[in-house]
């Protein structure tokens, strides 16, 4: 259960957080919303593709980190065992919500259920001062926040770029696994279509290399050879539980 309020200088003055890399509430997630920023780095650990907003049509990048539906093979211990992560997973307790839906304005809020909410001094971050003032890390969690806010806003641009050029197919990919009969059929995923991205007009390809859009794509289209690395981690899994 989470118990998401506006943050408040009167309401949290003694509220503190403590850094974690216990991600393990992501345990169930097999796919995790990832923004074009951190293609680079996760396109060396996770396999980064696209998924399909049933209801508006919006296609969303995420890291596979799983090849069953519901396990989040990274999240199962308290120890975080690569050594990248996806940047959202650190944003926790706190969030952005915004105010109305007709303007821009948004406001910190923070889940006082969240067990990195304490407040224990030592070990963790105060988020105020004696005088109520935000603290130099409140600032820092602050200006992350609304620096992932305009990338995710970014990553929808692009997305909508990339699908009006008619760049998405459908993938279905495969699994085979040790401990299974049957191979495991994942759907709903959708890759670059390297024939498609091939047949661009001169003009169209060099725009997406002028938008700095190339060097993502090939980020994620080499990420997809970290599906093995998955079926691996899941035959470790199975053989251990």
């Amino acid at each position: 259960m989470t118990n998401i309020v506006p943050l408040n200088s009167d309401s949290h003055q003694n509220i503190c957080i403590t850094e974690s890399k216990d991600y393990r509430r992501f345990a169930n997630e097999q796919l995790i919303p990832v923004v074009f920023h951190e293609f680079h780095h996760l396109a060396s650990e996770f396999p980064l593709v696209f998924v399909k907003n049933t209801e508006t049509g919006q296609f969303i990048p995420v890291a596979m980190m799983g090849v069953k539906q519901g396990l989040n093979l990274y999240s199962q211990d308290t120890n975080w065992p690569a050594s990248v992560n996806p940047r959202g997973f650190n944003n926790a307790p706190l969030s952005l919500v915004k105010t109305s839906q007709d303007n821009d304005n948004v406001l910190v809020c923070i889940d006082t259920s969240s067990p990195l909410v304490t407040t224990t001094t030592e070990g963790s971050h105060p988020l105020f001062d004696s005088q109520k003032e935000q603290t130099d890390y409140l600032k820092k969690r602050t200006q992350a926040l609304l620096e992932m806010a305009e990338f995710n806003e970014q990553t929808n641009n692009v997305c909508q770029l990339l699908a009006s050029k008619n760049l998405f197919t459908s993938k279905q990919l495969t699994v085979k696994l040790t401990q299974s009969e049957q191979p495991i059929k994942i759907d709903g995923v959708y890759v670059i279509d390297e024939q498609a991205l091939n047949q661009l007009s001169d003009e169209e390809f060099l725009s997406l290399k002028a938008n700095g859009l190339l060097p993502l794509i090939y980020a994620h289209l080499v990420s997809l050879q970290q599906i093995s690395r998955l079926i691996e981690l899941q035959n470790q899994y199975d053989l251990s539980h």
